[in-house]
């Protein structure tokens, strides 16, 4: 049996993803987070204390596009895990950032497993610029208030505000920012 994208992501959302959220109540699980303006979306992203994402790569898929993925992806997310099928694992072990962790995910006689090959470590090269990016245009002016921040600033487009945020608040105080916005944050789409 083919094990597809959906079976690996509702894998993670069962075995995998209530660990991650069991300590913080206030957690966040986002399905096709995009970043970067839409031009890259992570499979999972879970949002409490870091923002960690999960890149899915199922039997269907091919490993082609995870360079990009990648450097994009450490621009974003404080952790990073690749959660691959079977049929990838030796190819990925191979591919993987040092940072990143890898796991496999499946089905043994009908039943859903996920193992851990080696687990994530904190990513150190997150660019503030691209985690403001995920910021809605009002949610950076809401901050940019917040931060006594916003002279001159009500009516520019969200880039100019990213760049304030980016520029003027320090990073791991802005990525708690952000966090805050993504998990308060009612409607997606």
């Amino acid at each position: 049996m083919i094990v597809k994208d959906a079976d690996i992501r509702s894998i993670l959302h069962l075995l995998e993803i209530p660990k991650l959220c069991e300590s913080d109540p206030e957690s966040r699980v986002i399905d096709e987070l995009g970043i970067m303006e839409g031009a890259f979306r992570m499979d999972v992203a879970v949002v409490n204390n870091k923002l960690h994402g999960y890149e899915i790569k199922s039997a269907a898929d091919n490993l082609d596009r995870l360079p990009s993925q990648q450097s994009a992806y450490n621009k974003v997310f404080d952790k990073l895990t690749l959660v691959v099928d079977e049929r990838h694992v030796e190819h990925a072990v191979k591919m993987v950032p040092p940072c990143w962790g890898l796991m496999v995910a499946g089905l043994r006689s009908g039943t859903p497993y996920i193992d851990e090959i080696w687990p994530a470590r904190l990513n150190f090269d997150v660019d503030p610029y691209t985690v403001c990016q995920l910021l809605w245009r009002d949610e950076a002016l809401a901050l940019l208030r917040q931060k006594h921040l916003c002279f001159g600033l009500w009516k520019k487009p969200r880039k100019v505000l990213w760049k304030k945020l980016a520029s003027s608040v320090e990073p791991e105080e802005l990525k708690a920012l952000v966090r805050g916005m993504l998990q308060a944050r009612r409607k997606w789409r």
